[in-house]
């Protein structure tokens, strides 16, 4: 009896192993599905001729789906309206139903990464079909770059254009989608395939809002000169621009306290203020008159609760009105009258004379310097320097004081050292700053050999592209085409230079005019990089060829 016994506890166990054993427990899977979906057959074949049917068929050799159409799936020459796309199982439909092909066309499309597979989304990338409605398969090419004309940089994502007219128009990218497009990779670059013998208008633009159309001076714009007569493979580099705005006008203007008034513009402008509800001309002033800019700030006194201004706009000689409404000025007693040093990050240049700005019209005979104190040296051992000063304008005061290069110093104002044409005071306020020294900035020389006698502008750059300095110069006739500048008191970086070919002799670099058919003018930046170390001369050698 024991010994049966024992044969059932050892039965048991063994059951008991097996049953664990046996457990089901969760699959490693297999490797993870990175192969896109490959083409088995398609009807009818690429680059069929004398197609006349509804629908192209794709057979794939797995299941797939299509995705993001809108921007992905694009159709050369442009239809009226875009055939449908679906999938079906392992196959991709295109539907012409309801709409007519052209004659005696080949037709591209390309599909971008639309076509995926089902299971991991892995797309069929850049697949493309061409097929003709005619007896041949037109084969000519069109390729090139876009870059920024201001900096030469390759732009990406820009669209070309080609417009299939009879006639030449200046409002084609206006109110024409292009019978071809194309849009730029990454580097700039762009292609067209499998295009007729044609004359074609070329154009691009950033086509911010996708409806593929130019809407104007939000976007830029390129354009080729000539219309284009394609017989054989063409390249063709287009410099986009951005159009200066035909029109100036006001955007916004306010005055957020009693006293002073802003007024903000499209663009960049010559403009002469005058008050049309203040009895004195000298109750309104300008802070810089007579200068190109896009804000003006104004100051007034004796005014009413609106102020009404006539804007005349020297460059097109066109008049603007304006109404401001002024704040309380009993609401406006309360704020602090404040300035502001002419220093940059605690420091001030060398040879700059330190300067005070305020925000207010200040009374220019209540100045009292008594109140004033600016030290040097260091936190331990400071040294009084005597001040002496004047008033540049009415906002502005300027101190006639001989500053030490590479020396700290302390300005601190006690109250009552200025006042404002309303009787307020300065509060206590105290700052510290550094002078720079020339050591700290370096000198760069640039012998340069230009190709053609004309006017320039050259230019250092920092690696923002940033203009640091700049000098214009002018090739006559009779001159050398080598030239020598010098740019002084340069921050230690890298800098590049740039050529501006200033073709109208304005000592700036101009953009371009589609209306007037005129391109901007051209930039060459030249691809050595110049290290500028403090206190250190260098010379560099710049060959410009055209």
């Amino acid at each position: 009896m024991q010994h049966r016994f024992q044969h059932i506890v050892i039965l048991s166990l063994f059951l008991l192993t097996c049953m664990r054993c046996a457990q089901v427990g969760p699959l490693s899977g297999g490797k993870k599905d990175t192969t896109p979906p490959q083409l088995v057959e398609s009807f009818p074949t690429i680059n069929s001729v004398n197609f006349n049917g509804k629908e192209l068929v794709f057979t794939f050799d797995e299941y797939v789906q299509v995705r993001d159409l809108t921007n992905q799936f694009a159709v050369s020459p442009k239809l009226s309206t875009q055939p449908t796309v679906k999938a079906e199982g392992k196959k991709i439909v295109v539907d012409f139903e309801n709409m007519d092909l052209l004659p005696n066309t080949t037709y591209r499309m390309v599909f971008g990464k639309a076509i995926c597979d089902m299971n991991e989304s892995n797309p069929t990338e850049n697949f493309e079909f061409v097929f003709s409605t005619g007896d041949h398969i037109d084969t000519l090419e069109v390729s090139g770059t876009v870059t920024d004309a201001a900096n030469n940089v390759p732009v990406a994502g820009a669209l070309v254009g080609l417009y299939q007219l009879k006639k030449q128009h200046d409002s084609t990218p206006y109110i024409y989608v292009p019978n071809y497009i194309a849009r730029t990779l990454e580097n700039g670059t762009y292609s067209f395939k499998n295009l007729p013998a044609h004359i074609f208008d070329v154009f691009a633009f950033t086509d911010k809002n996708k409806n593929n159309l130019y809407d104007g001076e939000i976007e830029k714009i390129a354009f080729w000169g000539p219309a284009l007569k394609l017989v054989s493979d063409t390249t063709i580099h287009l410099s986009l621009f951005q159009e200066e705005a035909t029109k100036t006008f006001i955007k916004h203007s306010g005055s957020q306290f009693y006293g002073s008034a802003e007024i903000f513009l499209n663009k960049k402008s010559k403009v002469e203020v005058t008050a049309l509800n203040i009895t004195k001309p000298s109750d309104l002033f300008e802070t810089s008159p007579g200068k190109e800019k896009d804000t003006i700030v104004l100051f007034y006194k004796n005014a009413p609760d609106t102020l009404r201004l006539l804007l005349h706009y020297l460059n097109s000689n066109k008049n603007d009105t304006i109404a401001i409404s002024i704040p309380d000025p009993l609401k406006s007693r309360n704020k602090r009258l404040s300035y502001q040093l002419n220093t940059t990050g605690g420091t001030l240049g060398v040879d700059e004379k330190l300067t005070m700005s305020f925000q207010r019209w200040m009374d220019t005979s209540k100045t009292d310097l008594k109140r004033v104190q600016l030290m040097e040296g260091n936190d331990s051992l400071k040294t009084p320097v005597s001040l002496s000063g004047k008033w540049k304008s009415i906002t502005s005061y300027e101190y006639n004081i001989p500053l030490k290069e590479g020396r700290m110093y302390f300005f601190r104002t006690d109250s009552g050292a200025f006042f404002d044409i309303r009787g307020m005071s300065n509060d206590t306020l105290s700052a510290k700053f550094k002078t720079r020294s020339k050591v700290e900035f370096g000198k760069v020389t640039l012998k340069i050999l230009l190709s053609k006698k004309q006017s320039y502008v050259i230019q250092l750059i920092n690696e923002q592209s940033v203009v640091v300095r700049e000098r214009s110069i002018s090739l006559s006739l009779s001159s050398s085409n080598a030239t020598s500048i010098d740019f002084t008191g340069v921050p230690p970086s890298t800098y590049k230079v740039r050529i501006v070919f200033d073709d109208n002799k304005n000592n700036k670099w101009d953009s371009g005019n589609l209306l007037l058919r005129k391109q901007p003018e051209r930039i060459r930046i030249n691809s050595k990089q110049l290290k500028i170390i403090a206190d250190w001369d260098i010379e560099e050698e710049i060959i410009e060829k055209d």
